[in-house]
């Protein structure tokens, strides 16, 4: 079976056709429009890479282009298209088949994402009209977090909140978080219910997840994808007095204290360098003080955040790094993992510097493991999609 596999936002859409037996990736490609012009790149198996500056710039042109290079390159055995959808509340727990109910739900769901899944039911809506023989199945970020107790999930604000509201904590990069889990217990030769895992999914966006059992028992993301890790440009974490005091004191609006929190803040913000890891860390070492500040914040944050994750799971059998700053910033990783012996984590030094994808860095006498993976949410989405796919063709049992 095969799938395509859409992940659309605000500026970029990430493609592939996932292979499902043998879990090979047969396409894969993206359209980027964060600049001018759109860059856009198509790379198939048997064919000449195909790439692009585009004048266009939006999810509904991007998704007709790839339709258009799947046909031409012949690649007419797709089964399903599986999209990406960062925010699924409380009622999408689990991948469904998208029928016009559903998009209508996702929909009503938008003020809770209003950055990400109005890109995703652009994309839904354009690749419905491209690839109308085929169905098409909605696969949920916030879904791994779903196994979330109470006590995890629920904000100490009034009750009525949380009632009427549905103010509560949902968690992000569930795909991400979920793949390395499971790339995790390979790698360390164990069933997926075995290790007591932290994923730290670090990226443009950060968070972390405490997984046992094979489940997400906590995360640093909330409500929004704000809570949490200090990230590129959102501050994460502070305090909401904070927030308050500068509203009234300096007027600011909540446009305008929304648009500093997620845009302004993070590295970019407290360095005034760059929102690129690589770029804060050659400023640091040219002598950059807001720099070296911003990176001493960003580890101090992250490393208090997995001994609380530790404690969440009772102890800990693997550290996991992935995204993009997980996967290639070693100075972070060696930082980060300094102080946390406590938790049976010991880097080996070589190891951490010459790993690429898929690694054990951790040295021989380290009790708990750590691990850089390089994530593939494509690869999850076409999991996900393809047992909704399958369960749907399954015959009802008698009675």
């Amino acid at each position: 079976m095969r799938i395509l596999t859409l992940n659309a936002g605000s500026s970029s859409l990430k493609f592939s056709v996932i292979e499902t037996e043998g879990e090979q990736t047969v396409v894969r490609g993206s359209a980027d429009w964060a600049s001018v012009p759109t860059r856009y790149t198509f790379r198939a198996a048997d064919s000449d890479t195909i790439r692009l500056d585009a004048d266009w710039s939006d999810v509904t042109q991007a998704v007709r282009r790839v339709a258009s290079d799947i046909r031409l390159t012949k690649i007419d055995d797709i089964a399903t298209v599986a999209h990406r959808v960062v925010h699924g509340g409380t009622r999408f727990t689990k991948p469904v088949l998208i029928t016009k109910e559903v998009e209508a739900s996702l929909r009503e769901l938008v003020p809770l994402a209003p950055l990400h899944n109005p890109c995703s039911l652009e994309g839904i809506a354009a690749a419905r009209q491209a690839f109308s023989d085929l169905p098409h199945v909605a696969v949920f970020d916030t879904a791994f977090h779903a196994t979330l107790a109470p006590e995890a999930y629920t904000y100490p604000v009034p009750y009525e909140w949380t009632e009427k509201w549905n103010v509560r904590r949902f968690g992000f990069h569930g795909l991400s978080h979920a793949y390395c889990a499971s790339r995790a217990a390979e790698i360390l030769k164990q069933p997926l219910s075995a290790p007591r895992l932290i994923v730290a999914h670090l990226g443009h966006g950060a968070s972390l997840a405490a997984i046992r059992d094979g489940k997400s028992v906590e995360t640093t993301m909330g409500f929004t994808p704000l809570e949490g890790l200090m990230m590129a440009t959102r501050s994460g974490s502070i305090d909401p007095g904070l927030v308050l005091h500068v509203a009234r004191e300096y007027r600011l609006a909540a446009d305008e204290l929304d648009r500093i929190l997620n845009h302004q803040s993070g590295l970019l913000g407290v360095s005034r360098v760059s929102a690129d890891m690589r770029k804060v860390e050659q400023a640091a070492e040219s002598g950059n003080e807001r720099a070296s500040l911003a990176i001493a914040i960003y580890v101090h944050r992250l490393r208090q955040a997995i001994g609380a994750m530790a404690a969440t799971l009772g102890g800990l059998d693997a550290l996991v790094f992935t995204g993009g700053v997980g996967e290639h910033a070693t100075t972070i990783r060696a930082a980060t993992c300094d102080r946390l012996d406590f938790l049976g984590l010991e880097l080996d030094p070589v190891a951490n510097d010459v790993a690429t994808a898929d690694a054990i860095i951790s040295a021989k006498e380290s009790q708990a493991r750590i691990i850089v993976i390089t994530t593939n949410e494509e690869l999850m989405l076409g999991r996900e999609a393809m047992t909704v796919v399958v369960n749907s063709q399954e015959p009802p049992t008698s009675q």
